[in-house]
């Protein structure tokens, strides 16, 4: 009987704890409608935006709260003046012109939505992609003239990945006049920033072939030798995650033309990284072709065709 009373006292303990940190885990601002629902107005694009909830489960908001745009668990992201010394951070955005909505569609689609196949984008957008028609990067730069004062400087970014949303720029008149070379940069960029957003919340990760492909138990004192290792990461504190990532970045924002150009081996870019000059040990080839080939086996994606095309090819 004894046993059984401490099981019991025990299992209600268990459930107490489990009741308390899944409320935890809940919390959210009060007050607040966290809800969303599509469509958000009576335009024909409108339609457009519903057609890729039913697709995707993602909702594209061009009409947003700073909840929806700058809440995270750990707090609020709003840029921010981070100490006395002046010192700026974060990334500030504004929601997009309704009339420019239809042009931003276009460009995501072309640019985004048309380079995979349906599975993977159901299983991998984030819950949301807000339209923005402004997603700027503030920071700071300092100077001594002749005592130290610093400037917030202010920078246009085609997209940002932020906890469970990707903020995407464009949403405004300048989205008729973009050159050829800035639609590349933003297809370049907004497909970096997608698979930055799937990292984050740790949804695909290395696999084994590739941890135990190359040495992360060693130092490299120089760029050149993780190039001979087959890390094509930062050389400073490199591990396989970030070396996973790194092998991504480069198919989506380069093209084999690029990666396989001469380029010094004290070259820190992922420019050249498939080329004799870098890969001294024929180790990154094999690499790129385990990461290249895990995603065409297993979502039927080739990263390398959208780095390519961000090239113009």
């Amino acid at each position: 009987m004894k046993i059984y009373f401490n099981l019991m006292i025990l299992l209600t303990v268990t459930a107490i704890v489990s009741s308390c940190t899944k409320k935890e885990e809940a919390l959210t601002p009060s007050n607040i409608d966290v809800t969303y629902k599509v469509p958000q107005g009576s335009s024909a694009y409108d339609q457009t935006i519903v057609n890729y909830y039913n697709d995707y489960g993602t909702y594209l908001l061009y009409k947003f709260t700073e909840r929806d745009a700058y809440w995270t668990p750990t707090g609020w992201k709003r840029p921010i003046l981070n100490d006395a010394a002046g010192n700026w951070s974060g990334i500030d955005v504004a929601a997009a012109d309704p009339s420019a909505v239809a042009a931003q569609l276009d460009l995501i689609n072309k640019s985004f939505f048309s380079l995979y196949p349906k599975p993977f984008l159901k299983q991998f957008l984030p819950v949301k992609l807000l339209l923005c028609s402004k997603v700027d990067s503030i920071y700071t730069t300092g100077v001594f003239n002749p005592t130290y004062t610093t400037t917030k400087n202010v920078k246009k970014i085609a997209a940002f990945s932020s906890y469970d949303n990707i903020y995407i720029n464009y949403g405004d008149a300048t989205v008729n006049q973009m050159t050829a070379a800035e639609k590349l940069a933003f297809l370049a960029r907004l497909n970096q920033v997608f698979f930055q957003n799937i990292s984050e919340r740790g949804l695909i990760k290395p696999t084994n072939e590739f941890i135990i492909s190359a040495d992360y138990t060693t130092s490299n004192a120089t760029q050149a030798v993780a190039y001979g290792k087959g890390i094509v990461g930062t050389y400073i504190s490199s591990n396989a995650t970030s070396d996973w990532n790194a092998y991504i970045l480069a198919m989506v924002t380069l093209s084999e033309a690029d990666l396989n150009r001469s380029v010094v081996n004290t070259n820190a870019s992922l420019v050249g990284i498939l080329n004799a000059t870098k890969d001294t040990n024929g180790i990154i080839k094999k690499r790129y072709n385990l990461v290249r080939n895990y995603f065409i086996n297993t979502f039927q994606l080739d990263l390398q065709a959208i780095g390519n095309k961000s090239r113009g090819l």
